[in-house]
């Protein structure tokens, strides 16, 4: 079940209000803070908003990508459909959570997942 747009948006803005409190408490709890001090805190908490919307398109791109026969690689078999499997993965952007389908060969008795 793909998540609609409007609940992404709301855990977005949920997010964002968690933060920006987190900036006003940190301003507010720091005396006389430096440039370089407000940068750090400020690209920390945009790195954790970025995550989550990064996060939340790619969770969106499945159903935008048609449905095709998944293939073993090694027999070319068709393979059963097992579900998701959560995986962390670094990017540009930060760390980010992704789902990914995982599948099984009865053929080769292996499991994957599919490239992509």
């Amino acid at each position: 079940m793909k998540t609609s747009q409007e609940k992404l948006k709301a855990e977005f803005l949920a997010k964002a209000d968690v933060l920006f409190d987190e900036l006003m408490t940190w301003d507010e709890q720091t005396s006389e803070p430096n440039l370089t001090q407000i940068e750090e805190i400020v690209l920390r908490l945009r790195q954790q908003l970025g995550e989550q919307m990064t996060q939340a398109v790619i969770a969106r791109q499945e159903k935008r990508q048609p449905a095709e026969t998944v293939r073993c690689p090694k027999c070319q078999g068709v393979a059963e459909p097992k579900g998701q499997k959560g995986k962390h993965v670094g990017s540009r952007l930060g760390n980010i959570r992704l789902e990914r389908s995982y599948y099984y060969c009865p053929r080769c008795q292996e499991g994957f997942f599919p490239p992509g």
